[in-house]
Order: structure tokens, then sequence, then C-alpha cells
């Protein structure tokens, strides 16, 4: 069995790794950060959906990249603090521009006095270029320091991020890896399991082509017909072929994801059936208060209120922006409580159609065994029973990504 050793970050080179004992390469967290089954569990090459937050977390190379970048970044100052650097580094550039226009001029007021002496000036006629050419590179350097140094002073005067803001901007760009990842896994399953039902068309097609070509031969059917036949087939066809394309794209972005190279082959479990005793859970009146309080782009842009001044035309922009926002999440709260619902409807619908189709499914087992139908017609059963599991499976997956949905806004994560 394959084990985490060959998940090692792409992004991270043979070199670096070799300081290493194999055990440290293969997480981010210490070792007592988990359990010993749990780490099991991460490092066998078994892909499970409730594994999913943790293997992103300790594996996943965007993930563990933009955490470096924040630690390495990370300070505890405030936003007049940041400022102030920012404008420190304007007036450093400033300095340094004005220091380059002063060469500049130097070098020019010596030109001019050389070419005044009627003794040097014959023997300068060959200098003369090259010096300047080096005022005029001397004073366009000036300018675009200047120029980069105007910039850095207007964004450090329209700039109200502190450290704080950047946690909570990283924050939330790191959950949304998460939710990414388990949408694919999603994704995956669900196309991984409409193969057998695309595969049992292209039987149906290759069944109804070889009846219509027997009913053209005693002219029963056309030609127009025979085409049609023919065409749904290679649609069925290419269809399997585009959809195989787009699960081993799924599978392979799913492997980068969660820390394995795109070419390993980790048995992907199936996604667990959606549990709706959460969605009596849900109180959408109740849980809305939750999602203001953790939700991760509201508490950035409160923060970014804080260091606004007072009476300021920025201050009022943000004030009316946060309560839009406020307005905004109680309304997404209730939407994706009311979408639960209706994805549980859904699929209770789904799964009646299934028990339907199932007894129709059993009496064509009965027929075809005594021959009351001929093979197509069986085939055509077969088809639509498929074709009402994969109903089945699209409804559970939507209901289950819908309640997912709900709880991480509750997190503070509000796609």
């Amino acid at each position: 069995m394959m084990k985490r050793h060959k998940r090692i970050l792409a992004l991270t080179t043979a070199a670096v790794l070799s300081a290493f004992p194999p055990a440290a390469a293969f997480a981010d967290s210490p070792e007592f950060a988990y359990d010993e089954a749990t780490w099991a569990r991460l490092r066998d090459n078994v892909m499970e959906y409730d594994e999913l937050p943790m293997l992103v977390e300790e594996y996943n190379p965007t993930y563990l990249n933009n955490q470096t970048s924040y630690r390495d970044n990370r300070t505890r100052d405030n936003a007049r603090e940041m400022r102030d650097k920012q404008l420190d580094n304007a007036n450093d550039a400033y300095d340094a521009a004005e220091n380059l226009r002063s060469q500049a001029e130097d070098m020019r007021d010596q030109a001019e006095a050389l070419l005044g002496d009627p003794y040097m000036a014959a023997g300068m006629s060959s200098a003369l270029p090259s010096m300047a050419s080096a005022y005029s590179g001397l004073m366009s350097a000036a300018a675009m320091t200047e120029q980069g140094a105007l910039r850095t002073e207007q964004s450090a005067k329209a700039s109200y991020v502190d450290s704080e803001m950047e946690s909570l901007d990283y924050q939330n760009n790191q959950k949304a890896l998460i939710v990414q990842t388990q949408g694919l896994f999603a994704s995956y399953n669900l196309t991984r399991k409409s193969v057998a039902a695309i595969a049992k068309n292209i039987e149906l097609s290759q069944a109804s082509l070889g009846a219509l070509e027997r009913q053209v031969q005693i002219g029963m059917a056309t030609q127009a017909e025979l085409l049609n036949a023919r065409q749904a087939l290679q649609a069925a066809q290419s269809t399997f072929t585009q959809t195989q394309a787009t699960l081993e794209s799924l599978r392979q972005q799913l492997c980068m994801m969660t820390g394995w190279q795109y070419n390993d082959q980790p048995e992907i479990q199936d996604l667990p059936r959606a549990n709706q005793a959460r969605i009596d859970a849900m109180n959408p009146d109740a849980d809305s208060q939750a999602a203001l309080e953790n939700n991760l782009k509201l508490k950035y842009n409160r923060r970014a209120l804080s260091n606004m001044s007072d009476g300021s035309a920025d201050k009022k922009n943000m004030e009316r922006t946060i309560q839009n926002q406020e307005e905004t999440i109680r309304a997404n709260v209730r939407n994706l409580y009311n979408d639960a619902l209706q994805k549980r409807i859904a699929l209770q619908l789904a799964e009646a159609a299934l028990v339907a189709e199932n007894t129709s499914m059993n009496a064509a087992n009965t027929k075809y065994q005594l021959g009351m139908i001929s093979n197509l017609e069986y085939i055509q059963a077969q088809s639509s029973l498929l074709g009402k599991q994969i109903e089945l499976e699209t409804a559970d997956m939507n209901l289950q990504q819908a309640i997912e949905t709900y709880e991480w806004a509750l997190k503070g994560y509000m796609s």
C-alpha cells in the first residue's frame, strides 16, 4: 500500500526534504497535533470525505504556502504603524530621487564649467555625449524613483489594513481551499457513478441501432431513422469519452489539493449520505447571529472601520457597506436554510421515484425471463433504473452540499 511518503509537496525540492527524516516531511503540524490513529488515517492511501479538512491543512501546497507567507510577514502592527512604515519608505525613496537629481545637476555644472574654459573646451567634445547620456540617465532614474515614492505614499494614505485584517483575509482564503476540495470530492463521486449509466446508454443505443437495421431490411424503418440512431450512438460514445476525461481531471485536481501527486491512485471513498438530522438542528433566526459574529469578511470590514478617521467619507461609506453586509448575511442564512429544505424534498422525491423504478425493473426481469419483452426493452428498463439511481445520487449530493454550505456560513465562510 502506498504511504504518505509519496505525498511530498510538489513545490518542495528534494534537497530540502533530504535534510529531514521521512516522518518530518509528512505534514506541517507537529506529531502531537493528532493522535496516532488520526495520523495513520491521514498517511494511508485512502481518501475519505471527513478527513478532507485535515488533508488540506497538512498537505495542500497552496494552503501551506499561504500559511508560510503569513507567518513570515506577520507583525503586531496596527494600521497607523503600517501606514507610517509605508510613508517612511516613501520618504526614503523621495530622498533617493533627490540625491540622483543632485548628482545629475552636479554633472551638468561640471560640464558647463569645463565648456566655459577655452583651454578645456576643445578636449571635451568627445566626452560631451557620454556626459549628456549620464545626465539623462540620472534624471530619468530620479523621476522613476520619485514616481515610485508617490505611489507608495498614496497607497499608505489610502490603506486601513493592519495585521489583524491580514490574518482575517488569510483565514478566509484557507477556508475557501477546504470548501473547494469538498466540492471536488462530491463532483468526482457523482461523475464516477454516472459512468455506468452512460455506458448503459451506449448499450441501449447499440441495441436500438441493431433493431432499426433489421427493420430497414424488411421495409419497416427508413434510412433517416437509421441515420438518427447512428448519430445517437455516436453522441453517447462521445459523452462517455468526455465524462471519463472529466473524471480523470477531477481525480488529478483532488489528489493535488490533498497532497498526493497528480498521477497517484489513492482509494477515493464514496461521498457519505446526507445527514438529514442536521437540518432539524438548523434555526436560521438564531443561527444568523452566529453567522454575523463569525463572518470573516464582516470582521475584516469592521476592523477597517475602526481604523478610519471619524467623520471621513471613507468611514461613512464603510458604515453603509457593513450595514448592507449584515443584512445580506441574515438573508443568506435564511436562503441557505430554505435551500436545504428544498433539497431534502427533492431527495425524498428521488427516493420515491427509485422505489417505483425498482418495482418496474422487477417486473421487467420477470417478463424478460418469460420471453414477454425483447432484449431492447429489457435494456431500456435497465437504463431507466440507472438513470433514477443517478438522480438519487445527485439529489443526495445536492442536499449534503446544501447542509455543508449552511454550516460553513455559521463558521464564518460565506462565498
